[in-house]
């Protein structure tokens, strides 16, 4: 970034969770020291006719680098390294806050907000799903896509909200939402990819740097 801006983007003057306004060559842009994948990075917010220039500045300054693009699917599998959830398959209207692991957001006692007798109501009735992470086993041509069935003793306890291989990890990945009297570390599960069960385990949220060390580098 440094190489096509003359902004100031130590850690000391642009920390990780902010946003400033910066420029990438003649493009103004707001950046925001977040990202997706779990990675030293920012987002760049830009006027569209201005995506060009930016993406051209990009990748002539990261040639040296290695710098290339990557699609979505590599993406998804950084973000489920990290945990990262999505909006569709882990946060949906089928899915309360609390079920998609979205507490330490909710504040029931600030007063009054939209949503709140609906949530409040759904506490009541208490909560079916539990949102969590999955390492699954002895994986060969085929990792778990989405919608994928959880079992245990066979019955079916949840199902697979996505999935990918992680190649940080080394590790067939899964995020899932399951029964919350199932959902503990180590819990061991199947799950069911293209009609062939595999065993799995529930492993810690976040499991590719857990403390965010290289998101606050």
């Amino acid at each position: 970034m440094q190489k096509v801006s003359t902004d100031d983007f130590s850690n000391e003057n642009f920390k990780w969770l902010t946003s400033q306004n910066i420029n990438v060559g003649y493009a103004p842009v707001n950046a925001m020291r977040v990202n997706f994948v779990g990675e030293l990075g920012w987002e760049l917010h830009h006027p569209i006719e201005y995506q060009n220039h930016i993406f051209d500045k990009l990748m002539e300054a990261g040639k040296d680098l290695g710098l290339k693009p990557f699609g979505i699917r590599a993406m998804n599998s950084l973000r489920l390294e990290k945990s990262y959830k999505l909006v569709g398959t882990e946060m949906s209207i089928e899915y309360s806050p609390y079920e998609s692991g979205l507490d330490r957001f909710i504040h029931p006692n600030k007063g009054n907000f939209i949503g709140l007798e609906a949530l409040n109501k759904w506490r009541e009735k208490g909560f079916e799903n539990k949102l969590v992470t999955l390492e699954v086993y002895n994986t060969t041509d085929a990792d778990v896509l989405g919608n994928n069935p959880i079992y245990y003793n066979d019955q079916v306890v949840g199902r697979a909200t996505g999935g990918e291989y992680g190649f940080r990890l080394d590790k067939s990945m899964a995020l899932a939402m399951i029964k919350p009297e199932f959902a503990t570390i180590g819990q061991k599960l199947k799950v069911d990819i293209l009609g062939t069960m595999y065993d799995a385990a529930i492993m810690d949220e976040s499991p590719y740097d857990p403390e965010n060390k290289l998101l606050r580098a």
